[in-house]
């Protein structure tokens, strides 16, 4: 199967990439850097790639998820015909032996490699949805805000108990947080207007919001993470992927350890899963009967909300 296939590793970074071209262990590899990460490097390493008689049809590109560094030239290769797999940083890292120097030329057949070794483990890349990908960056700068709007509240509040006090610094402070919350309101209806243009997004919205607990802001985080459940489809992959699914640790009879998260993925769809947990546990009769027969059990507060957010990944995905 990879016999005639070419591996290309990249290693991107916020200036420039470097790429290796891998095909067996009994072959050299071929390594080049100093690619600029603009439009015109793109161009650079396809050309350099034609020259090393690696096409779309004969190759597989690996590289790391570095956030928006990698954004660019996933989607310039994936519009180029090339197959291109975007593969967690530590799942790269943890192949290796942590021994031997560190550059990116290295890095980059490592990566390639990697992509050798890995061929029937890689998940081939796909741009989002032109939608998907507004709804995600609303999400953010709307959280970027509210954090904002939040250490200004807490430093306005520590300010007006000193004993002098700066009328500028005052007036600063709520201007700064009036138009912050200006900003927020305008995400929020840029997020409604944009949900209902789509009328597959807009009755998924609808669905999920009328269900206990959810909101427009974690209805559009569901929809984004899950690709408008294309991507991830079964609760148990959502709530994996969004760090609220428990796991085991045992081994033999002397170690062993309470199931417990790891709080990986997504934080801030896990803040709002958790929001929605204490808002059923606290209106809604169903979910507030079952929290109070855990608790009677003498389960953690924390546990049984944990429980009810896994309940409520469930309801969405049916």
């Amino acid at each position: 199967m990879t016999k005639n296939l070419y591996f290309i590793g990249l290693d991107i970074a916020s200036a420039d990439f470097a790429a290796s071209i891998y095909q067996s262990p009994e072959q050299p590899v071929k390594t080049k850097e100093g690619f600029a990460n603009t439009f015109d490097g793109f161009i650079m390493l396809t050309s350099w790639l034609e020259s090393q008689k690696v096409n779309p049809a004969n190759s597989v590109i690996c590289l790391e998820a570095t956030g928006v560094y990698s954004e660019g030239i996933a989607h310039f290769l994936v519009t180029q015909g090339f197959k291109v797999s975007v593969e967690p940083p530590l799942k790269v890292k943890r192949a290796f032996d942590p021994i031997g120097h560190k550059t990116d030329p290295v890095d980059s057949r490592q990566i390639a490699e990697y992509a050798y070794r890995f061929i029937d483990e890689l998940r081939f890349w796909q741009p989002k949805d032109e939608i998907i990908e507004k709804i995600r960056h609303l999400l953010t700068a709307r959280e970027l805000y509210t954090k904002q709007s939040v250490a200004i509240q807490n430093a306005l509040r520590a300010y007006k108990r000193h004993a002098v006090q700066v009328s500028l610094i005052n007036d600063a402070h709520g201007q700064i947080l009036k138009e912050l919350k200006k900003h927020i309101a305008e995400v929020d209806k840029e997020l409604d207007q944009l949900i209902r243009k789509n009328p597959t997004i807009s009755q998924m919205n609808n669905q999920l919001t009328s269900l206990p607990g959810f909101g427009l802001l974690l209805s559009s985080s569901l929809i984004s993470i899950t690709g408008a459940f294309n991507e991830i489809t079964t609760y148990k992959t959502l709530a994996a992927f969004i760090g609220i699914c428990p796991y085991q640790h045992q081994s033999g009879t002397s170690v062993y350890r309470r199931p417990h998260i790891r709080r990986f993925g997504p934080a801030y769809a896990r803040k709002l899963l958790t929001l929605a947990a204490r808002s059923v546990v606290t209106h809604n009769e169903v979910f507030r009967k079952y929290y109070v027969r855990k608790l009677a059990e003498g389960k953690a507060k924390e546990l049984v909300l944990n429980n009810v957010a896994n309940k409520l990944i469930k309801i969405a995905c049916a």
